[in-house]
């Protein structure tokens, strides 16, 4: 099974916007997701699900669309839409950065708290608990899906 739906996402308009998030969010975006981003950019996740370890016990949560690249923080459905969110509305750290987002609005995001390669952590809007670890990488990440 494909990692994305058919037909689905689009191709980076764009390399600027990508250098544009990076400075914004003042951290420069792991390789693996850069790639992905040039061909899937919006995409739909067709393979969604990921085991998640919560306060409450082990969970299977979703993902369904890769946040777009080249909106900008008014579209709901881009990184830095979503980014300015965590921290204008939830008090998060500048360095939790969104990728990733469920029907619901919870978000899978990358953690640049540490230096080398982002871990990712899933960040549950309607819980009071912080981000939770799901991979220490977007590779990592990716290959859990189900």
């Amino acid at each position: 099974m494909e990692i994305w739906e058919q037909d689905s996402g689009r191709a980076l308009s764009t390399e600027e916007h990508l250098r544009s998030i990076e400075d914004t969010v003042g951290q420069p975006f792991p390789a693996d997701y850069l790639d992905v981003l040039r061909t899937h950019n919006a995409a739909y996740f067709e393979r969604q699900e990921f085991p998640v370890v919560t306060p409450d016990g082990s969970e299977d949560k979703s993902v369904a669309v890769l946040l777009s690249a080249d909106g900008d923080e008014m579209d709901a459905e881009s990184v830095l839409g979503q980014w300015r969110t965590l921290q204008d509305e939830y008090g998060l750290e500048p360095h939790v950065v969104p990728f990733g987002m469920d029907g619901g609005g919870n978000l899978v995001c990358f953690d640049f708290s540490d230096d080398g390669e982002p871990a990712v952590v899933y960040w549950q809007h309607d819980e009071t608990w912080p981000p939770i670890l799901v991979a220490d990488s977007f590779t990592e990440f990716l290959q859990q899906l189900n």
